[in-house]
């Protein structure tokens, strides 16, 4: 099968599945009040979050479970079963009865859901990573993750749109009754088409050539690899923190700075739609000055203008409002052309899928904690410039760790 073709069926499943993901955090603020009621709006909002990060620190333990499946039964599998499950729990949340239905059940329903989706995406983006680096010529790695990466922008920028659709037809009160599940139901009904363009991907070389290895695959991560995973986790921490806060990016827009709802999606729809069309730009730039060197830049420009473009937000036009989300969409574009192939290329093929998902789904999880403490500096101190400053650290760590990370596997 030609490279364009394994790009173009990875990327439609990368899509389908983030849109999946994302709307749980896009209608965070209608969520938090069907599903999680209280006296107290930033106590639900708490809880509706605290949910995610759950799910998010389930996720290396099934990262790793589906790794060694994906190390021990092939890359394909992964990649064409998890976008079968994702459709399925997608599709069910959108039927959920609500806690003034069913009470606590309710709540315990739509926690499992989405703990499973956030484990089921642990596997599905080290999984598709891995097959893409396998099967893509590693001089057009930068150009072909690019479109992939793009691809998972669109799938978001897709859920914004619906949801930016149905709050501009649809009443508040509306939207509370029955207008938040139309988002799960059409996400869900399209990933079994995900499912179906996954089923017809080839099994990778290098698996072929290494799928009857012995190795105890968590154990010889743990002995042999363990450093190199942990400086893995350092390259990604900001550009996994920064995408998990923009895609909570609405409930704290609407209630810290005041804006509406519907500019809010407007905004990030047309920004998502934007850094889709700019990460296969950087991957092809990346392909000629290194994934290191983009990823680096992308921090540093991220420290320089922090404080300009957060001061900004404060003057509630929509001006400021879509400057900043534009912004945030072009650091993210630029480093995620670069660090998500650096992912799996820390690591060899007999373990590529396990060392890879054990990573990403780590810095996943701290990224979904470092989010608790984002609502909390919002909800509880109202301090935000404590989020400039703790976005600049977390830039700072990213570009040490990409100073000092090895790539020693490619292909192999």
């Amino acid at each position: 099968m030609k490279q364009a073709k394994i790009t173009f069926l990875t990327s439609i499943g990368s899509a389908l599945e983030h849109y999946d993901l994302v709307i749980y955090s896009l209608l965070a603020s209608f969520i938090s009040q069907k599903f999680f009621p209280g006296h107290n709006q930033t106590t639900a909002l708490f809880a509706t979050i605290g949910v995610y990060t759950l799910g998010s620190i389930i996720r290396p333990f099934g990262g790793v479970i589906f790794g060694i499946v994906g190390d021990r039964c092939g890359r394909k599998n992964v990649v064409a079963n998890t976008m079968l499950l994702m459709a399925i729990i997608t599709f069910f949340m959108g039927l959920i009865p609500t806690f003034a239905t069913i009470g606590l059940a309710a709540t315990i329903l739509l926690s499992c859901c989405k703990i499973l989706q956030g484990v089921i995406l642990g596997a599905e983006v080290p999984g598709a990573l891995t097959l893409m680096l396998e099967h893509i010529n590693q001089k057009r790695h930068g150009f072909h993750f690019g479109f992939m990466t793009a691809a998972a922008g669109i799938g978001i920028s897709f859920g914004t749109f619906i949801i930016w659709l149905l709050t501009k037809t649809l009443t508040e009160s509306d939207m509370l009754a029955w207008g938040f599940r139309i988002p799960f139901l059409l996400g869900g009904s399209l990933a079994l088409v995900g499912f179906y363009l996954r089923k017809h991907l080839p099994e990778t070389p290098a698996f072929l050539v290494m799928q009857k290895t012995k190795t105890k695959l968590t154990l010889e991560l743990i002995k042999k690899h363990f450093w190199q995973a942990l400086n893995v986790v350092l390259v990604s921490l900001f550009p996994a923190c920064f995408v998990v806060f923009f895609v909570f990016l609405p409930t704290y827009m609407h209630n810290i700075y005041g804006f509406v709802f519907s500019d809010i999606y407007l905004a990030m729809t047309c920004a998502y739609v934007w850094s889709s069309a700019l990460i296969p730009v950087f991957g092809w730039i990346s392909d000629y000055i290194g994934r290191k060197l983009l990823l680096i830049m992308a921090s540093l420009v991220m420290i320089v203008f922090s404080f300009p473009i957060f001061t900004m937000l404060q003057t509630g036009s929509l001006l400021a409002l879509f400057s900043f989300i534009f912004f945030g969409q072009t650091i993210i574009a630029a480093m995620s052309a670069s660090y998500y192939v650096l992912i799996p290329q820390a690591f060899p093929a007999s373990m590529r899928c396990t060392g890879a998902a054990f990573s990403y789904n780590i810095v996943y999880m701290i990224a979904a904690l470092v989010l608790l403490l984002v609502n909390y500096i919002y909800g509880t101190l109202k301090q935000p410039v404590y989020i400039i400053w703790l976005f600049m650290l977390l830039a700072i760590i990213t570009i040490v760790g990409t100073l000092v990370l090895k790539i020693k596997h490619t292909n192999d």
